[in-house]
């Protein structure tokens, strides 16, 4: 296994949380168009309350809805299978009711591709309970995830690995490979010298892990790539899900990854460590998982309904979660500014756009063979609901329905705590 550099050592000096100044570059014209970000629904609520300033973006002051807590699988008799960690703009994981009701409704939707698939939080619903789900998402960050949550076993067996893991008594081979990652010596690799305090090397000093965090990420990283040969691809993608909820339990940010903050926060400083992580299985269907355009994958797609989630804020993806992105993806890319973000407008959207926002949805419905569409979309969108329901009704048959969600103000001056209407649209195509 290549080891990069020598052992790193500990970060000190922790100090009480303060504010972080940062700021995320301006979404550029000519991005791509019809292109995929996942569950885009807002602006994530800051864990912990550490206080952010931006003052390069004003407009950030803009209301969106709040999420923050992990996805969750509810099932008959309250019983619940946490996923994720994972504080994901806009997760669907407390609207699943509201989302699976009318699609489950049909009796003629059997297969559902769900093509700005996130975390994975609707598809994972939908094949609990018996449908077949074909999952996208242009992000290798949220293709792993759907991977894991579709492709992986309740039970991962992990029998390539039975030469160089052996499990103690009582251990499951999962844990016996969780556990060997959780041994693995810290090295200084790329998180290490781009995500690190050790960044200052190269006149960064960054801060979203402490540095034997950050070394321990690249070790862990390196022995994953290192097995890749002998796992399956659920598996694999098992191990990168347990790797981005342990990253994401320290990172030292405010919950996305557009900065980080200036001074530690407790939780950061605690040693990073996977956990093997028990959920149940899925029935048995051959589920798939596409990390693609949005548009390609909704014009070739066989399947009974399409449900869409696309971006309905200026906020980009790639650009949000680029640390997460780049550990999944296995890449060393290089990056800019304070922040060390990498190159990140090819996988920009224009549904991150407010002019560009209802051509997009005109054309993806426009490749649309599937009998049903399912759309959620907030009220706080930047296509307004008379508009989505003059392109819908312009293919065919269309109704909808709303909840009430929860509002945030993403600036710390805000006090507007109100609700913005979640909907829900159900477009019939026309035969």
């Amino acid at each position: 296994m290549l080891i990069e550099g020598k052992k790193v050592g500990t970060t000190t000096g922790a100090r009480p949380p303060g504010r972080a100044w940062f700021h995320l570059p301006a979404p550029e014209v000519g991005a791509s168009g019809c292109g995929p970000t996942p569950e885009s629904r807002g602006y994530l609520g800051k864990p912990e309350r550490w206080t952010l300033r931006c003052p390069t973006r004003n407009a950030d002051s803009a209301h969106h809805r709040v999420d923050a807590r992990p996805d969750v699988v509810t099932r008959g008799a309250g019983a619940s299978v946490h996923l994720m960690t994972i504080e994901y703009l806009g997760s669907k994981s407390q609207l699943l009711d509201f989302v699976l009701r009318p699609i489950l409704e049909q009796a003629d939707v059997h297969t559902v591709a769900d093509v700005f698939c996130g975390t994975a939080s609707v598809s994972r619903a939908l094949a609990e309970r018996g449908r077949r789900v074909i999952a996208n998402d242009h992000l290798h960050l949220c293709a792993t995830l759907a991977e894991a949550q579709l492709l992986g076993s309740a039970t991962p067996c992990f029998d390539g690995l039975g030469d160089v893991i052996a499990p103690r008594d009582g251990e499951s081979r999962y844990s016996a490979v969780v556990r060997q990652l959780n041994e693995a010596e810290p090295v200084a690799g790329f998180f290490y010298r781009t995500y690190s305090p050790a960044s200052s090397l190269n006149g960064a000093g960054r801060m979203y892990l402490t540095e034997d965090n950050a070394g321990k990420v690249d070790a862990m990283r390196l022995q994953i790539a290192d097995w890749e040969g002998a796992l399956t691809r659920g598996e694999r993608a098992i191990l990168l899900r347990d790797l981005v909820r342990a990253v994401t339990r320290v990172s030292n940010t405010a919950g996305t990854y557009g900065c980080y903050l200036k001074t530690w926060k407790p939780r950061a400083r605690q040693p990073i460590a996977l956990a093997a992580l028990p959920t149940s299985e899925l029935p048995r269907r051959s589920h798939e998982v596409h990390r693609s355009d949005a548009c390609e994958v909704a014009g070739a797609v066989e399947a009974d309904a399409l449900y869409l989630d696309p971006p309905y804020t200026k906020r980009q993806y790639a650009a949000y979660y680029h640390l997460l992105e780049t550990l999944v993806s296995g890449a060393h890319p290089p990056v800019t500014g304070s922040t060390g973000l990498p190159p990140w407008q090819e996988k920009s959207s224009d549904f991150c756009y407010s002019r560009r926002a209802p051509a997009a949805l005109r054309e993806l419905l426009d490749r649309v063979r599937t009998p049903h569409v399912f759309l959620s979309y907030s009220e706080d969108g930047h296509i307004p609901h008379e508009t989505i329901l003059t392109i819908m009704r312009g293919l065919g048959r269309v109704r909808w329905s709303e909840r009430a969600t929860r509002r945030y103000r993403s600036n710390s001056r805000g006090r507007d705590r109100g609700l913005v209407p979640e909907r829900l649209y159900h477009l019939v195509l026309q035969t």
